[in-house]
C-alpha cells in the first residue's frame, strides 16, 4: 500500500507539473574557447524561426524532441547535451564545434575545419583568432564530412595545424599557412617572428621542436632582421636565408 501510494503521488506530481506554464528558458553553451559562433540570442532566434514555441505555453504542450532536432541540425552546434525542464523553466545545454582552421580557396570561397577535421560552412563570426590556410587547396567541401588521410591535399594541413594549436607557444607564433603546388606548407608567423618553409607533415613534431629551440635559444642573440626565412624541410637541420637588406 505504501509503494502504491508513493507511485500515485509521483504520477500526480508529474501531471500537475506538466500542467504548469513554462516560465522561461535557460541556455548553457559549452565551447573550448571564447567564441561568438552561436550565442544565446542565436539559439532563441533559431527556435523562433522554426516555430518551436514555449513562451506562455503549458509544459505538456512543448515538444522537447522537436527543439532537440532543430538545434542538432545547426552547423556550428556539435551536440545538444540537454533539453529538459527544471521546475517550470526549460533548460537547454549545447556544445559547439571548436574551430581549428579557416580555409581560403583560390576562388575566394571559404570554409572551416574543426579540431576533429569536420568541414563547416564559413561564418564571419569565427573571429580573428583562428589560423588561416590558403594556397593550392581543392574545393572538396562537404558539410559535416571529416577530413581523412585519403584527402592528401588537406590532411597534412590539418595535422600540422592540430600540432600548432595543441602547444600555446606555437599557437602564439603562427597565424597563417600557405600551401604550394607541391603540397608544401609555409608558416607565416606574427610580426615578431620569421616565416618558415615547413614542407609536408612528415616529421612535423620534430620540425616544430627545432623551431622552438631556434626561436628561443638562437634568434634572440642574432641581429634583428638578419634572416628573412627559415627552412626546416631537411632532417636534423635548419637553413636560415639571409635578408637582402
Amino acid at each position: 500500500m505504501l509503494i502504491l501510494g508513493m507511485l500515485i503521488l509521483v504520477v500526480w506530481a508529474a501531471i500537475r507539473t506538466n500542467d504548469q506554464t513554462c516560465k522561461g528558458i535557460s541556455i548553457t553553451i559549452h565551447a573550448a574557447e571564447k567564441t561568438e559562433l552561436i550565442t544565446e540570442s542565436d539559439v532563441l532566434s533559431i527556435l523562433k524561426e522554426n516555430k518551436a514555441e514555449w513562451e506562455g505555453r503549458k509544459m505538456k504542450d512543448i515538444d522537447l524532441s522537436l527543439i532537440n532536432k532543430i538545434l542538432t541540425q545547426e552547423n556550428y552546434i556539435k551536440s545538444v547535451d540537454k533539453v529538459h525542464f527544471s521546475g517550470s523553466k526549460m533548460q537547454i545545454e549545447i556544445t559547439l564545434h571548436n574551430i581549428l582552421l579557416e580555409i581560403l580557396l583560390k576562388d575566394d570561397k571559404k570554409f572551416l575545419l574543426d579540431d576533429q577535421g569536420v568541414y563547416l560552412p564559413y561564418t564571419p563570426k569565427v573571429g580573428n583568432g583562428v589560423m588561416i590556410a590558403s594556397g593550392i587547396i581543392p574545393n572538396t567541401f562537404r558539410k559535416n564530412e571529416a577530413v581523412s588521410p585519403a584527402n592528401e591535399e588537406l590532411y597534412g594541413v590539418f595535422v600540422v595545424a592540430t600540432l600548432i594549436k595543441s602547444d600555446p607557444t606555437y599557437a602564439a607564433w603562427f597565424e597563417k599557412m600557405y600551401i604550394n603546388e607541391k603540397q608544401e606548407i609555409t608558416l607565416y608567423p606574427t610580426s615578431c617572428q620569421i616565416p618558415v618553409l615547413f614542407g609536408t607533415m612528415q616529421n612535423a613534431e620534430k620540425k616544430l621542436e627545432a623551431l622552438k629551440y631556434m626561436y628561443k635559444e638562437v634568434l634572440p642573440y642574432v641581429e634583428k632582421g638578419k634572416y628573412a626565412q627559415l627552412d626546416v624541410r631537411f632532417q636534423n637541420r635548419i637553413v636560415a636565408a639571409k635578408s637582402k637588406s
